[in-house]
């Protein structure tokens, strides 16, 4: 009986030793980042830029209160992205035909976060599957960015107020070196 104690006893040992970083990850949500934007009304189809806006983030806090040190923190990545018409009621993503959402942050080029491809059709919202690019050089900063282009297949009768909902996830590792 001992013997075999000290049998499973090894093997679980053993199973550890070789275990990869990865099982000792933690995962943690970023703060989710509400952007609006407004496309103006336009007579014909074509390119809308996304004006910049600016957003504040404090991951160092962040990463405390989920018990990871910032240099512990292994990637950030946007986890789910959903474009929400605001205003007005009668409007829908039914003329989008295309687009890209960007992120940029102080001393940092920007990057393209999100490639919108497929017309979402007559809906008032829609998620946009996020690329999977480590933003974590622009978590680090004190803001960041956010601003796209949108393309359309003919003309927006009258503004639109749309909403970005930006979900984040963390990835950080206590004992990683």
């Amino acid at each position: 009986m001992k013997a075999l104690k000290l049998l499973v006893f090894s093997l679980i040992a053993f199973s550890f030793s070789g275990c990869d970083e990865e099982l000792f990850d933690i995962k943690f949500s970023l703060n989710t980042k509400d952007v609006s934007f407004t496309i103006p009304a336009t007579s014909v189809a074509g390119e809308i830029i996304l004006d910049p806006t600016t957003q504040s983030i404090n991951l160092d806090s962040l990463a405390t209160s989920n018990g990871a040190d910032i240099s512990k923190i292994k990637s950030v990545k946007a986890k789910k992205i959903t474009a929400i018409i605001e205003s007005p009621a009668t409007a829908d993503f039914g003329i989008l035909q295309s687009g890209f959402i960007t992120i940029e942050a102080p001393g940092v080029t920007n990057v393209h976060i999100a490639e919108i491809s497929l017309d979402p059709g007559a809906v008032k919202e829609f998620d946009i599957i996020p690329l999977d690019v480590n933003l974590l050089d622009y978590a680090r900063k004190p803001s960041l960015t956010i601003a796209g282009k949108l393309v359309t297949s003919g003309p927006v009768l009258e503004a639109v107020k749309i909403k970005l909902k930006i979900e984040f996830e963390v990835v950080a590792n206590p004992i990683a070196k």
